[in-house]
């Protein structure tokens, strides 16, 4: 009997969230705000390459007021906030960085 092989790795579950529903996060979560397309699939890449086994939840927000109920909701229920002015790769990386440090100081 080979007794070298592995277990698989779990793979983790990703929850998207959009208005009105709302959830209280159980791992780790984001709020993307106004992403194109492009920044979007950049996001979801960067997820699967930094956090493959965590449950994420994503709350998205799109052409949403900073003044409206489910925005706030979905920050204040949010570690992290990704947006569309800025570059998305670059943000995952330094969330990622963070995160890493987060976990290593408890």
């Amino acid at each position: 009997m080979d007794n070298s092989k592995e277990l698989p790795i779990q793979m983790g579950k990703l929850t998207i969230v959009t208005p009105p529903s709302m959830i209280k996060p159980k791992d780790i979560s984001f709020m993307i705000r106004d992403l194109n397309d492009a920044q979007k699939e950049t996001f979801t890449n960067k997820l699967n390459e930094f956090f493959p086994t965590n449950d994420i939840t994503v709350f998205v927000c799109d052409k949403l007021k900073e003044e409206d109920n489910w925005f706030n909701a979905a920050k204040n229920n949010s570690e992290y906030v990704v947006t569309g002015n800025k570059d998305v790769k670059e943000q995952i990386e330094t969330i990622k960085e963070k995160h890493d440090r987060r976990k290593f100081s408890l």
